[in-house]
């Protein structure tokens, strides 16, 4: 495997059984860099540039840019290429509240439908959770965040019984883990200051209590509190340089 791959994931084999396919590395790569800004929103993402940034051959490279297109995080408009997604405050706030729908759909689906399976998946995958820090910056414990997060919001969702909900929560998942790295990297300390763990817990509890009302009260406060600081922490944007391999 080339240097410069092992060296965008730190120092992690991509050939390992951590990563199945070099396309999948050079994803995880791109996914970071484009989540935590080092390649800002708007940017072109040039193949010869790519390839030669991330010591990649195109096959993997497109494999990678094909994911991030289908996850929304890259746009592509006919033959003009590659671009990042943009981010706005509109984007933002849209994300949250078509979450608030869609998971607070699935989330009452789940409540009701679930068995004694679902919750031991509700129960593992927030004691996981509870296990890693809340990142500030990218890396591997950022991936390791990301993962148990995202275990743990699907699973309270995944007893719904419909594939279209937990695929639209999925993917607006991953596009509301962009808006956090916006607020962890550009948000001043003190203004991040709140009991995540605490909220993850109140929304575990509330869910296998079967208590929808009180599952979806909280989950919708926990949303709506993270997209406020995002919103806080974008007013600060045209002010920080943000840095990018590619320049």
């Amino acid at each position: 495997m080339k240097r410069a791959v092992a060296k965008a994931v730190e120092s992690r084999d991509a050939t390992s059984n951590e990563f199945r396919t070099l396309g999948e590395a050079v994803y995880t790569r791109l996914r970071q860099d484009i989540v935590w800004g080092h390649l800002p929103p708007g940017a072109p993402l040039r193949s010869d540039n790519l390839r030669e940034a991330y010591g990649i051959g195109i096959s993997p490279l497109r494999e990678a840019l094909s994911r991030l297109v289908a996850e929304r995080l890259v746009t592509t408009v006919g033959q003009r290429g590659f671009r990042v997604a943009p981010l706005t405050t509109a984007d933002v706030a849209d994300t949250m509240e078509t979450r608030v729908l869609i998971e607070g759909e699935a989330l009452v689906r789940s409540i009701r439908r679930g068995d004694i399976a679902w919750e031991t998946r509700v129960v593992a995958s927030f004691h996981a959770l509870s296990r890693v820090p809340v990142p500030n910056r990218a890396g591997t414990s950022a991936e390791l965040w990301f993962r148990h997060h995202r275990q743990f919001h699907l699973a309270l969702l995944d007893a719904c019984g419909s594939p279209w909900l937990l695929e639209l929560a999925g993917l607006l998942f991953d596009q509301a883990e962009r808006h956090r790295a916006v607020r962890a990297r550009i948000a001043p300390r003190p203004k991040l200051v709140r009991d995540t763990a605490a909220e993850h817990k109140k929304i575990c509890d509330a869910a296998l209590a079967r208590n929808p009302k009180a599952a979806l009260r909280v989950l919708d406060r926990h949303y709506r509190t993270t997209a406020n600081q995002v919103l806080a922490a974008l007013e600060h944007v045209p002010r920080i340089k943000m840095t990018t391999p590619l320049a």
